[in-house]
């Protein structure tokens, strides 16, 4: 009997002192400080995963590595040139469009040169709003994927060649010419063919919009053609670094039977 009230006596005082120690642990906590000689615990539960038990192979992915100065200069520099190719591709759109909404409220046939820039424009535009957005959207997906950079220059080269051939076809109907004033004038008169001078006017404007839309697009087109090439290059260096790694590890295993033999 000694012996089960001396057990009962530790178990009672054990408890005693636990509930004392959670006592003036909440005091500290209320107070906003921590008691002298507290040890927080460095490994939460709480931080781990649900469902992890004793011995099971934990895999943290590493964070990302920091991007350089002039990496970001870059992802600036483009994402304003995008912004421009969007804006300027509205532009268009207004210029030309106020043509084709004249043929439509005046019941006339649309003429084709002008629903092909319409086209090129809004193609261009929409382009330029995905290259906005996508970033973000990559950047959740652990960043862009190599593979897609061949389909985005093929693209990029064909609005390149889309804008080529709208600044061919309007500046040479309309760079040089000028609306006469009257029928006498030395200059050619071209009111009955392009127009009147109001509308001469807007075009000989929209034809340098135009070719700035053209210079954007080659230099975005370049840039993702560079960033093509590189990757394929690294691609390349990573399988040569890897077979030779795989030639030596076969050396070593022949050298190995032959000692072996």
């Amino acid at each position: 009997m000694s012996f089960v009230a001396i057990k009962l006596l530790k178990l009672g005082y054990s408890q005693a002192k636990k509930q004392k120690a959670k006592k003036d642990l909440q005091k500290y906590q209320d107070a906003g400080v921590y008691p002298p000689n507290y040890q927080p615990e460095q490994h939460p539960m709480s931080g781990y995963p649900a469902g992890a038990t004793p011995g099971t192979t934990m895999h943290f992915e590493s964070p990302p590595p920091p991007q350089s100065k002039g990496a970001k200069l870059t992802f600036m520099f483009f994402s304003a040139l995008r912004f421009l190719q969007f804006v300027f591709g509205l532009t268009v759109i207004g210029l030309y469009g106020k043509d084709v909404h004249y043929d439509h409220t005046s019941k006339d046939t649309w003429n084709s040169k002008w629903v092909y820039a319409l086209v090129t424009a809004f193609l261009a535009t929409m382009t330029a709003a995905v290259h906005l957005i996508l970033p973000f959207l990559m950047r959740k997906a652990n960043g862009p994927r190599p593979a897609l950079l061949l389909p985005q220059f093929l693209w990029e080269f064909v609005v390149t060649v889309l804008w080529l051939t709208l600044f061919g076809i309007f500046g040479k109907m309309y760079i040089g010419v000028h609306a006469s004033s009257s029928s006498s004038s030395s200059k050619r008169d071209t009111t009955s063919t392009l127009g009147d001078a109001s509308k001469i006017n807007r075009m000989r404007h929209a034809v340098w919009i135009d070719i700035i839309n053209l210079a954007f697009w080659i230099m975005t087109a370049s840039w993702v053609l560079l960033r093509w090439v590189k990757s394929r290059r690294s691609a390349a260096s990573e399988v040569g670094l890897l077979g030779g790694i795989c030639q030596g590890q076969i050396g070593a295993l022949m050298v190995s039977d032959r000692k072996g033999w």
